[in-house]
């Protein structure tokens, strides 16, 4: 069977710049990039997903050599020990355990020649990012190290996208250098890239692995930015531009170059001011932030005194009702000893009841005893009263013995008639000393039966008693369990009610709790973003102050220029004055020509119409309509009014036929001249009304002074 040949994907980049998105992609696609990784952050909540073994290799060779652990060198070569070469063969023989492996950390590129040498047959995907965005990033980081150094920032940018470049020059054929943002928009156009390029067989990447909130691009739309950096590292955005043009894009995708619309010539000075503004801002949101977090703080310390009272609320409310469990308990036992007696008089109440119904026995015995006691005292009386007629008989059988004493043969019948009566009374007599005897024995029983009926009745009374009483304290113990369970429910509706409220001042406090963390990662990311702004500013001080120099001196050459501009002024100022009195020459000469103009018209007008016309009346009231005419044409109609009127005394025409005429010559001299005349116009103006007016008078007058 043949070995398949393990494939290693190294993922190489400047801090920042999207290698945690790209080993997340690979590893949904089934790279295996390694069991111990570094956990996420505020800054990265998903995972660096940092090989821990590379990380720490990395931070002991920078760190072995002098140089900053983080990777913030600008050194060109970096000497590896010999030790230090055996430990990364050992950590990559503990890494390569699956058919496809890589590892993921920004210092790889740092040591990009040593990992190819080592593995000859890796692959490398490096990755690269805007230089603005990766220094906001950095900036958002809040490294001590860009603190004080913060051009530091681009300046490893170029350095560690030089290492790159310079790999890439010697190593194209295992390498894929593409931008971050083209592998975010072509993830499944990616993994077949490198499928295709390093013959790897990876699986569709995952669709979720990409998350918006977590990958910040809001520089590439603040165009100082970009500006910034191309003013101060304009090799940066060469460099830059160099990525883009050499790194792969899909077939059917442009690069996107718009970036370059972002940069101006230079800074503009209100950047600075802007950033000023920007700041003062921050520091007023600080101060918001600052006096919401004491509040916050108050609020929290009130709920933990809130809390405090209500657990001490709750301990007494514990305290009362454990009084009242006690109280309970102790009514509990009481009840069940009234219980217990309460059985125990049941007991001794059956048992009264069964003496009872023997005693109910005994008196039916006893009546039944007394019946047969009655019984034989009758037969007794019977048998005395047999008796005593026996004793009557037999003193007259003596009677009859003594008086007859004739025979012996009689009297010893008599005899033993007397014997039989004797044996019968003898009889008699037993039998009555037998029933006597019966009936003192019944009559003993009966001295017993009510002697035990008395001591029966006398138990019953006691018993009826003990019952009452029994009664009485089950009735009271009753009384006392529905007050103790009256006082147990309000206790524990109490309890209920303090619980609740601790369970309110409980969320109250967690709440406070998270507004105040909140808060507080608020008030940081405005401290970072207010020293980044402080540290904008700073540059933006020094080029304005810059700019402040070269104002000074603009305005040096201003003033000069002022001066210059105060002389040309001066004999502008002369200029303007024979100018504006060349101009007054040549209105009054424009005046005096159109004035020359018209008398020349008027006496052209005037010879034409001398020489068609024989009256003299007729010429003049031609040469008035053509002088209103011209007053009309130079929006004179006072002066037209005039001439007009004034022609009505060179016409012996009818005011309608002088009207028309007027109207007819007036058209006719714009016709002319080439004028559109608006007889509209002419006709509905104020001077024009007056003027009919006037001549209907006149008409009228003459009407009247002919019909006289």
């Amino acid at each position: 069977m043949q070995k398949t040949e393990k494939s290693t994907l190294i993922i190489s980049s400047m801090h920042r710049s999207g290698s945690s998105l790209t080993a997340s992609i690979l590893q949904s696609a089934g790279l295996h990039i390694g069991r111990k990784l570094m956990e996420g952050t505020d800054y990265n909540t998903k995972g660096y997903l940092e090989n821990l073994d590379f990380y720490e290799f990395h931070k002991q060779v920078l760190q072995s050599q002098g140089i900053d652990g983080d990777g913030w060198t600008l050194q060109e070569k970096i000497y590896i020990e010999e030790n230090f070469q055996e430990k990364a063969k050992e950590i990559i023989a503990k890494n390569s355990i699956s058919g496809s492996w890589g590892w993921k950390e920004p210092r790889t590129t740092l040591f990009l020649d040593f990992w190819a040498e080592l593995l000859p047959n890796a692959k490398f995907i490096l990755i690269y990012r805007s230089p603005w965005e990766v220094v906001d990033s950095l900036y958002s980081w809040q490294d001590e190290i860009f603190k004080s150094q913060p051009e530091l920032a681009v300046k490893s940018w170029l350095h560690y996208n030089q290492k790159i470049i310079d790999f890439y020059n010697h190593a194209a054929n295992n390498c894929l250098l593409i931008n971050i943002q083209t592998i975010i928009s072509n993830q499944e156009a990616f993994i077949e890239k490198i499928n295709q390029k390093f013959k790897t067989n990876l699986n569709n990447p995952a669709v979720n692995v990409y998350d918006p909130s977590l990958f910040n691009n809001r520089v590439s739309t603040e165009s100082h930015r970009p500006t910034i950096i191309d003013y101060y590292f304009p090799e940066a955005i060469e460099m830059y531009q160099e990525l883009e043009a050499r790194a792969w894009n899909p077939e059917d995708e442009i690069p996107d170059f718009s970036w370059q619309e972002l940069i101006k010539s230079s800074p503009y000075r209100i950047w600075a001011f802007q950033d000023w503004m920007n700041l003062s801002n921050l520091e007023k949101q600080n101060k918001i932030l600052l006096a919401e977090l004491e509040k916050y703080k108050n609020q929290y310390e009130q709920s933990q005194l809130e809390l405090t009272e209500a657990k001490s609320k709750l301990i007494e409310t514990g305290d009362e009702l454990e009084k009242n469990v006690t109280q309970l308990d102790a009514t509990e036992t009481k009840l069940l000893e009234s219980q217990k007696q309460l059985q125990n008089t049941e007991k001794i109440l059956e048992e009264t009841q069964d003496k009872l119904e023997k005693l109910q026995e005994i008196e039916t015995q006893f009546e039944q005893t007394e019946n047969e006691l009655a019984t034989a005292k009758s037969q007794l009386n019977q048998t005395q009263t047999e008796l005593r007629e026996c004793q009557s008989t037999l003193e007259e059988t003596e009677s009859e013995l003594k008086k007859s004493q004739e025979t012996e043969k009689g009297f010893i019948q008599i005899k033993s008639q007397l014997n039989q009566t004797q044996a019968e009374l003898g009889q008699y007599q037993s039998q009555l000393h037998q029933t006597q005897e019966e009936l003192e024995q019944f009559i003993y029983k009966l001295q017993q039966t009510e002697s035990l009926h008395q001591k029966s009745q006398s138990q019953l009374e006691k018993t009826a008693e003990l019952l009452e009483k029994s009664n009485l304290e089950n009735k009271q113990t009753k009384v006392e369990l529905g007050q103790t369970k009256q006082n147990l429910y309000e206790s524990a509706n109490k309890l209920l009610t303090y619980k609740y409220q601790l369970h309110q001042t409980q969320e109250e406090w967690e709440k406070s709790q998270y507004q105040f963390q909140e808060t507080e990662k608020l008030i940081q990311e405005s401290h970072s973003q207010l020293q980044q702004t402080k540290a904008l500013l700073t540059e933006f001080q020094t080029q304005l102050h810059q700019t402040d120099e070269e104002r000074e001196n603009k305005q040096m050459q201003l003033q000069e220029t002022q001066a210059v501009l105060q002389e040309v002024q001066t004999q502008w100022r002369k200029t303007e004055v024979l100018l504006q009195q060349s101009q007054s020459q040549q209105q009054n000469l424009q005046k005096e020509l159109v004035k020359t103009k018209s008398e020349l018209e008027k006496l052209q007008y005037q010879q034409a119409i001398l020489s068609n016309s024989k009256s003299e009346g007729k010429t003049e009231y031609k040469l008035l309509i053509w002088e209103a005419w011209y007053a009309y044409q130079n929006n004179n109609l006072a002066e037209m009014q005039e001439r007009l009127q004034k022609s009505l005394k060179y016409t012996e025409n009818s005011r309608t036929e002088i009207v028309m005429d007027w109207l007819d010559s007036f058209a006719n001299f714009s016709q002319t001249k080439g004028i559109e005349f608006d007889s509209e116009k002419l006709t509905n103006s104020e001077e024009w009304q007056k003027l009919m007016k006037r001549t209907m008078k006149i008409q009228n007058k003459v009407l009247v002074g002919s019909d006289k």
